[in-house]
């Protein structure tokens, strides 16, 4: 827990007030991000008007706090601020956990405090169990904050499409392993936010939040109680397009991404010892492809034509790894067979619009 000074004093006075042991537990996250910088979300959070927790910064929580069952009024106060930004009060029941989290940015979505209630008890021998809550208020629509979880490769997980700002999974069982999952758009042809692959072991229990609203805090996935996931860029189109080579004269890549799979497929057309032209296809497949790098399947293409009977013979041969190093420079490895390995650098010809390499 980040920066975070717990006032014990006042802990202690607000225990002592009650008449009931401390049988409820409650997390406090930090989730909104309503200023550009952190220090500027730093807030002091209030249990009942007792200071409880001081300069808790967006992304920052506080575990799990035991109290008695009872009603509580939280307050969430900026740091030099006397008015509260947020306010509600919960009621705490006996042997439950909660959590509760601050939301919104006041522009896009408001700030409000909200509260679910958790489940932690173990999950099967061998599984763990996540859930998934959409707290990232990146629109000011609802139906525009919707986005779907997928695999790297492009498969929904557990159905989750149309996910809503402020909506929630529940829980799910799943086996324990390493996942790369991403949030990205309905049909998943954009990808918002990807993180890195994460290893789940058995017996985990996560909430997953996606957080940020990309105006004044970047998208980002909060794993509680872990903390942020570490990202990379997101595959978008900015390798996209007809990339000329320095070594040698018209030969090139054509490079199309395929950002709802990670994929990147496309064209190497060159000529053979014979001044002959003749073209190469490459696939990196689902998941093969972060954006910046990838290493394809290099297939020979031969025959065909336009003409009724001919068809194109397709074999693979090699391999080509790519290192896209920026709008308009990128490297290329080539091994075709038993053959030595040959470098290209490669210069894009067109630029996509938005190149977000630079």
């Amino acid at each position: 827990m980040k920066k975070l000074i717990f006032v014990a004093i006042s802990m202690m006075a607000l225990m002592a007030s009650q008449s009931a042991f401390a049988v409820a537990r409650v997390a406090v996250l930090h989730l909104a991000p309503f200023a550009d910088t952190l220090n500027g979300t730093a807030v002091n959070i209030l249990i009942n008007g007792n200071t409880a927790f001081q300069n808790v910064r967006f992304t920052d929580f506080v575990p799990y706090t035991a109290l008695p069952a009872g009603s509580y009024k939280i307050d969430i106060v900026p740091v030099g601020a006397t008015t509260p930004a947020m306010t509600a009060t919960f009621v705490l029941t006996d042997g439950t956990d909660y959590s509760v989290f601050a939301i919104g940015n006041g522009s896009t979505q408001p700030l409000e405090l909200t509260a679910l209630v958790d489940n932690n008890s173990a999950p099967a021998s061998g599984n763990a169990k996540i859930r998934v809550v959409h707290a990232a208020p990146f629109a000011a629509d609802l139906a525009d904050t919707e986005v779907s979880i997928r695999t790297a490769g492009g498969d929904v997980v557990g159905g989750l499409v149309g996910v809503p700002y402020k909506a929630n999974s529940g829980y799910l069982e799943i086996p324990a392993g390493t996942y790369d999952l991403k949030v990205a758009s309905n049909d998943g042809s954009v990808n918002y936010i990807d993180p890195l692959p994460a290893a789940i072991p058995a017996g985990a229990i996560l909430t997953l939040f996606a957080v940020g609203d990309g105006i004044n805090q970047d998208l980002g996935i909060l794993a509680y109680p872990l903390g942020m996931l570490p990202l990379r860029a997101p595959v978008d189109n900015s390798a996209n397009g007809w990339w000329g080579l320095q070594e040698g004269s018209g030969v090139g890549f054509i490079l199309q991404p395929v950002p709802s799979e990670n994929r990147l497929v496309g064209t190497w057309y060159t000529y053979n010892d014979h001044g002959a032209p003749f073209f190469y296809t490459f696939d990196s497949g689902p998941a093969g492809f972060d954006g910046l790098v990838a290493e394809t399947t290099l297939y020979l293409n031969t025959g065909g034509g336009t003409q009724e009977g001919l068809e194109v013979v397709t074999e693979a041969v090699g391999t080509i790894e790519f290192e896209i190093l920026g709008c308009f420079d990128a490297m290329a490895t080539v091994r075709i067979g038993q053959a030595s390995v040959n470098m290209y650098t490669a210069t894009r010809l067109v630029a996509p619009l938005g190149c977000s390499l630079e």
